[in-house]
């Protein structure tokens, strides 16, 4: 097969384009950034196109094209077309899709515009290269790529960006250098690197390492705990397009897919680990949302929720039941959907008030009414409530739990429906800071505003928001033509011709029909409205609020924020003082390590001495250690 042929290849056509497109947007950044602009959306739809079809029509015959032989082991780049796979390609090329149209409008006329554009088209190029990957190195590769991609789109952004940005490459880095040892060893212990053809039993403590490995690797590029951090330090900076494509869709697409391609097709886990998972799951769910609950910082706030709802994917898979694992892919893709609007809103709301300070922000929903519409829809959808797509993908890591059946499970179904509660409580602060209300203390602190909704701006808002609402409505048609797939593909006892939402036969478990409860649910909204309706036709006696005999209607000096709407939780003993010390960096496993890792150093460099001859003897002594245990060895 010669290069053309590769390149050709439907397997390789969606990898290639956004490459090439890289590079003529980089090369354009400069002289030419309207070309980048133009050409960034062009490749993404090329790639959304050939990711489709991959999906409905995958290539019988994967593509193998070897490039480095060592001796009787050779390493080849292989690209199939896994259900699961093509799954994660296809949402990938979506959300890639969706910012590059969202950018047009949020990122014109900034400087960095065009290499904005470059690092996006190569972002896609990686992620769909590793969803599409059945060779370890190459999937290595391609996620390495992805990892620098981010690292360079945050360092795009304002203020601590580069911080924030170096943080994010020394904890990804940390689950990617993971994934090398496991890699290694599995080539070590398998002799192969064809991911298809492993079929690992945990059990021995060299399967426990290897699949922790990786586990680690997925978990950092997720965002599970304790590996979050990099989440809420980088979004404090970053631009709202860039979260709204990594962390918010891409990373957690690629990370929890490659948590379950590893959890359910590659290795075969034991109760400990399948616990281990569900431990993760829980703590992730109730740690994040009870941060995300006092901060006072619309991405960050953001940010955590990123957080909190991977433990409902990594809950839903650690169940280990079809009716889990189902719901934790779900919710998987349920996330990149109204976690990407959330971020599209949060970027708006930035670039119109100027600020994301929930302090200094109200009443925007006169000037950017479709944003909050967007805004309120999404926040729905990921508090869980019904019938939007948070709550049916959640139902079924609920039924999960239920038909685990282990006091930990249903310790974990607790967890994850308070983690609801809270979630909602948690948005309900946002939308009362930043879009009801009244403007002026926005407008008193001197924030420049700007009108205006861009069609550019809001359209990749509304596409996600009517998908929040249809793959609610009507979640058999997800569920049965993208989800129960990809979970079939990896030997999830599924059976897909018999499925009728609400009954996977396998588990027996849950009833949920969301059509008959969606009209229920317009019924009442319906005679709540009318009751508003009678209730304003009446009349009502109207009177002056009695503080003290002062009269303090429209008093700028009077004002109670909505950030403290849940100041008591703060203020509760241990529970506060653990958020506040969680705020300061006292859990985070990046500051710690770093403080060991400067203890160590330390301790290094008080042994030098300056003395060239002691250095010498040192190498001397260390070279002849190497050459006694290589003697031994051979």
């Amino acid at each position: 097969m010669n290069a053309w042929e590769v390149i050709r290849d439907p397997l390789m056509l969606p990898v290639v384009v956004p490459a090439i497109a890289g590079l003529v947007a980089y090369i354009a950044a400069r002289p030419a950034p309207i070309v980048s602009r133009l050409i960034s959306p062009l490749a993404a739809a090329a790639a959304l196109g050939w990711a489709i079809r991959l999906f409905l029509h995958p290539p019988a015959e994967p593509l193998d094209v070897p490039f480095l032989q060592v001796s009787d082991f050779t390493v080849a780049m292989v690209l199939s077309a896994s259900t699961l796979g093509a799954l994660i390609a296809l949402g990938a090329a979506f959300f890639g899709l969706l910012v590059a149209l969202y950018a047009q409008a949020a990122e014109r006329g900034d400087r960095e515009e065009g290499r904005f554009h470059a690092f996006l088209c190569w972002t896609l190029t990686g992620a769909i290269g590793a969803a599409l990957a059945d060779d370890l190195v190459w999937l290595l590769f391609c996620w390495e790529i992805v990892s620098l991609c981010l690292y360079m789109l945050l360092t795009l952004g304002r203020g601590d960006a580069p911080a924030g940005a170096a943080k994010t490459f020394a904890m990804i880095g940390f689950g990617d250098a993971a994934m090398l040892l496991a890699i290694a060893l599995l080539i070590a212990t398998e002799g192969t690197t064809r991911i298809s053809s492993l079929a690992i039993e945990v059990g021995t403590p060299l399967t426990y390492a290897c699949y922790l490995m990786f586990m680690a690797a997925a978990m950092a590029k997720a965002g599970a705990v304790p590996l979050h951090s990099w989440i809420p330090t980088a979004a404090a900076s970053a631009r709202a397009s860039v979260f709204a494509l990594l962390p918010a869709s891409i990373d957690k697409l690629l990370g929890i897919g490659l948590l379950a391609r590893f959890s359910l097709d590659v290795f075969t886990l034991d109760a400990a680990m399948r616990s281990l998972l569900m431990v993760i799951g829980g703590v992730t769910i109730i740690a994040a949302v009870l941060m995300a609950m006092v901060q006072h910082h619309l991405k960050t706030l953001l940010a955590y929720h990123a957080v909190s709802q991977v433990g409902y994917m990594v809950l839903g898979i650690g169940t280990g039941t079809p009716i889990g694992i189902v719901g934790g892919l779900f919710h998987m893709v349920n996330h990149a959907i109204y976690k990407s609007c959330l971020f599209f809103t949060a970027g708006a709301v930035e670039d119109h008030a100027g600020t994301d300070d929930l302090n200094r922000l109200g009443g925007l929903v006169r000037t950017l009414p479709l944003t909050f519409a967007c805004c309120m829809v999404s926040a729905l959808a990921i508090s869980g409530v019904p019938p939007l797509n948070g709550f049916v993908s959640k139902w079924l890591v609920y039924q999960g739990c239920l038909g685990e059946g282990s006091t930990l499970a249903t310790f974990g179904l607790v967890v994850a429906v308070f983690g609801s509660a809270l979630t909602l409580a948690s948005f309900f602060k946002v939308i009362a800071s930043v879009y009801w209300g009244s403007a002026t203390r926005r407008e008193a602190g001197g924030v420049p505003v700007r009108h205006g909704e861009p069609v550019a701006r809001i359209l990749p808002m509304i596409v996600l928001a009517v998908l929040c609402v249809a793959f609610g409505v009507v979640a058999a048609w997800p569920l049965q033509h993208l989800i129960v797939p990809a979970a079939t593909g990896l030997g999830v006892p599924v059976d897909t011709l018999a499925w009728q939402y609400g009954d996977i036969r396998a588990a027996e478990l849950g009833l949920w029909s969301p059509v008959p409860a969606t009209m229920l649910i317009l019924l009442g909204l319906l005679g709540g409205l009318g009751l508003y309706i009678i209730g304003r036709a009446s009349t009502a006696r109207l009177t002056n609020t009695f503080v003290g005999g002062e009269k303090m209607e429209n008093d700028p000096r009077v004002h109670f924020p909505a950030t403290s709407f849940y100041r008591t939780v703060e203020e509760l003993p241990g529970l506060g003082a653990a958020l506040r010390d969680g705020g300061h960096g006292a859990f985070d496993v990046y500051r710690l390590g770093g403080r060991c890792g400067g203890a160590f150093v330390e301790v290094l460099r008080r042994q030098h001495t300056g003395v060239l001859s002691l250095y010498v003897s040192w190498c001397l002594v260390g070279v002849v250690v190497i050459a006694v245990y290589l003697m031994a060895v051979l």
